[in-house]
């Protein structure tokens, strides 16, 4: 995979300044910079592919970095625990717009070392529908209930600008917040109408027979493309403390996404065991995109800076957020 230098002096410096310590360490400090565990916060989604192929071929392993997964049921848990110091780091399914509002409450505690995303190609979200379901346009949701990801400012904020960019309120929906495990029970049993679904459970739910599409990507149709929603993040104390073992972390999960990029469905094979997913559906899911800071192109840059642009426009955020605030590039 070629590089693209694009993110400036900007993100080199940050760098510069967090390996500052390590460069006028004792011999002993630098020894002390590679830790025997790092907690890695994930969800049990696609997006931390990257992650759970390296521990399989353990390439973690033979860097001497003995990683501890921290399963979590949303994304903005894993960006607490970030800020609180119980994880030092997560995979891409950390949510790219919450650690962008979290980072902006709390100036410089995080930074963004990947990014996971889809387009019309590779769909990082679906809306769904039952199936033989009347709602036949996104119009026609109003008076429904559209369930989201639960306890994210992320996808309700998605799921607002969706609604407005097709003549709806958020008061004309009934939005229900629910967890991964319990999204397709409920869009089948009727508890919800439709579902803006993240993959791999639209998927599942179009696998049983629950649903079908209603719009593929819709975060990138009505926001921007490609959709960037997941981003690995790694807190900056940690990454201060000990940008070897965060350097080797990144090299190491850049060869996971290239060789994700070089075979997918053999990737995918990777996502048994980490994800509730049988192997009928595995063989159907759709690998989405994965891109380390250093591969991160101009394009790339104004589609999330399009997607932050939205917390401002909606009054979660006071100040713009800028990408390149948040980028941690060491390559």
């Amino acid at each position: 995979m070629q590089r693209k230098k694009l993110l400036g002096t900007a993100a080199c410096l940050g760098i510069a300044l967090l390996a500052a310590g390590l460069l006028q360490a004792s011999p002993a400090d630098r020894i002390a910079d590679l830790p025997t565990t790092v907690r890695f916060g994930n969800l049990p989604v696609i997006h931390d592919l990257p992650v759970y192929m390296a521990i399989e071929k353990g390439y973690f392993r033979e860097a001497g970095i003995d990683v501890q997964l921290v399963s979590f049921q949303s994304p903005n848990q894993i960006v607490d625990a970030l800020l609180q110091h119980q994880v030092d780091i997560g995979g891409p399914s950390v949510a790219l717009g919450i650690a962008g509002v979290a980072n902006q409450k709390n100036p410089g505690k995080l930074k963004i070392y990947a990014i996971a995303g889809g387009n019309l190609e590779q769909p990082n979200d679906v809306l769904l529908v039952r199936t033989n379901s009347t709602i036949t346009s996104i119009g026609d949701l109003r008076g429904k209930r559209l369930g989201i990801l639960g306890g994210s400012i992320q996808w309700r904020t998605i799921a607002r600008h969706i609604l407005e960019q097709n003549g709806l309120r958020m008061e004309d929906v009934a939005i229900i917040e629910l967890a991964p495990g319990i999204q397709v029970q409920a869009l089948a049993s009727g508890q919800i109408d439709a579902l803006l679904a993240l993959e791999p459970i639209a998927t599942v739910a179009k696998e049983q027979g629950a649903a079908t599409d209603l719009v593929r990507e819709p975060a990138g149709t009505f926001i921007s493309l490609p959709f960037y929603g997941g981003a690995g993040v790694v807190s900056t104390e940690f990454a201060s403390k000990h940008p070897e073992t965060t350097e080797n972390i990144i090299r190491i999960l850049e060869r996971t996404v290239e060789e994700i990029e070089q075979d997918p469905e053999e990737a995918a094979a990777y996502l048994r065991g980490y994800t509730p997913l049988p192997d009928d559906v595995i063989a159907n899911v759709p690998v989405i995109i994965f891109k380390v800071c250093e591969d991160i192109t101009p394009e790339d840059v104004r589609s999330i800076n399009a997607f932050y642009d939205l917390f401002l426009r909606y009054g979660v955020v006071e100040e713009p957020i800028r990408f390149g605030d948040l980028a941690y590039c060491t390559g």
